[in-house]
């Protein structure tokens, strides 16, 4: 059953279900002492909630945490992450990498523009060179190939034998994964 919406005589801001055009008509609630309107809500027993229970004196307070994040800090860290070159001195933080030794996605021959596309495009670097030497420039083939290779040297499985499972196979995963439980590796 739904709540009956009760109307506050001479509100005329309040709509009346006389203005409806409704077969199921909600008889006006008897006038009540206060003065406001609103829903009135029953709730059943078992949907009620029960105050916490007290805990035991003996328990105390349970400690708080004092730690405060360093919302500055943090700032500047982040400020200093896109700088070129950071100077993590400056923070105290002296044993952080620099970014040049991280930022050098290009492996492989300098000279070979197809390997340095797909790397650059966030793909491994130890599987990118295997798949452009079987597929050439085929970005498909080279991303399944990429793909399969990586979660099977994840397995544990060494890469020449990964690399010459994916090509029999078609580049399936799966059926590179049965050639290796087989032992026809």
């Amino acid at each position: 059953m739904y709540p009956r919406i009760g109307s506050h005589h001479g509100n005329p801001a309040v709509v009346s279900s006389a203005g409806r055009s409704s077969s199921f008509h909600h008889t006006a609630p008897p006038p009540s002492s206060s003065s406001g309107l609103g829903i009135r809500v029953a709730v059943k027993p078992e949907y009620r909630i029960t105050p916490p229970p007290q805990l035991l004196p003996q328990m105390g307070d349970i400690p708080r945490s004092n730690f405060q994040f360093d919302f500055d800090f943090e700032r500047k860290v982040l400020a200093e992450i896109e700088k070129e070159n950071p100077d993590w001195s400056r923070l105290g933080l002296e044993n952080l990498p620099s970014r040049s030794s991280e930022a050098l996605p290009i492996s492989g021959p300098p000279g070979d523009p197809v390997i340095n596309k797909y790397i650059t495009s966030g793909l491994s670097r130890e599987a990118v060179p295997l798949a452009v030497a079987n597929y050439g420039d085929n970005p498909t083939k080279v991303r399944e190939f990429v793909n399969g290779y990586t979660r099977l040297r994840e397995m544990g499985f060494s890469s020449s034998s990964i690399a010459e499972a994916l090509v029999k196979n078609n580049n399936n995963m799966d059926e590179a994964l049965a050639y290796f439980l087989s032992g026809s590796s």
